[in-house]
């Protein structure tokens, strides 16, 4: 009985947590399935108006260890997951956003690895390094580290970095395109998100 009713609660759980845009981890780390996609081409926004984010994750032994990958957030809405050896993108209007990443174990989300509040303007690029075991020492590579944002593991990196090491990672799942929080339209909407004015 006592089986019964933790696995009612469980299941509970799980399904409350869909209904907040958190799915139940499926992305397995690049130990289990190494990234297949294509490598990496800079893409354009749907919309002028959004801004295009780039997040990457260098190839490392600890990363290639991996059995299940960290899971990116945004505003609460569950995007992706990143092996090593993998990029994917994210396309979003201007503003700040509360961006996030849990590490998970099997079916549930044990670790916020980081948390910061991502600040975009439209019609700009960016790109974020995500390295567990390799930050970079953004001192070295820039006059004005203030300005890139970071937190833990994810570094904002100036896009000659970016290119440099992105270029044979490969997409591993589809980048988002995400319309906002608030906005009714599906995240799958092509073209003109923003309400007319």
């Amino acid at each position: 009985m006592r089986l019964a009713v933790l696995l009612a609660a469980c299941l509970w759980t799980l399904s409350g947590c869909s209904s907040l845009g958190v799915g139940v981890p499926s992305t397995p780390g690049a130990f289990i399935h190494a990234p297949q996609g294509k490598t990496f081409k800079p893409m354009d926004t749907l919309d002028p108006r959004n801004a295009m984010v780039y997040i990457y994750r260098p190839i490392t032994r600890w990363g290639y260890e991996e059995v299940q990958a960290p899971v990116f957030f945004l505003d609460a809405s569950q995007l992706f997951g990143l092996k090593a050896g993998a990029y994917s993108w994210l396309e979003l209007p201007a503003g700040t956003h509360d961006f996030y990443a849990r590490r998970p174990l099997s079916v549930l989300y044990l670790k916020m690895v980081f948390e910061m509040p991502l600040e975009v303007e439209g019609g700009k690029d960016y790109y974020f390094r995500y390295s567990e075991t390799r930050p970079l020492d953004m001192e070295e590579l820039v006059a004005n580290p203030q300005d890139y944002q970071q937190a833990g593991p994810l570094q904002q990196v100036p896009r000659a970095v970016a290119l440099r090491e992105i270029a044979d990672l490969r997409l591993d799942e589809p980048g988002v395109y995400y319309a906002g929080k608030d906005s009714q339209v599906p995240r799958w909407a092509p073209f003109h998100t923003y309400a007319t004015e």
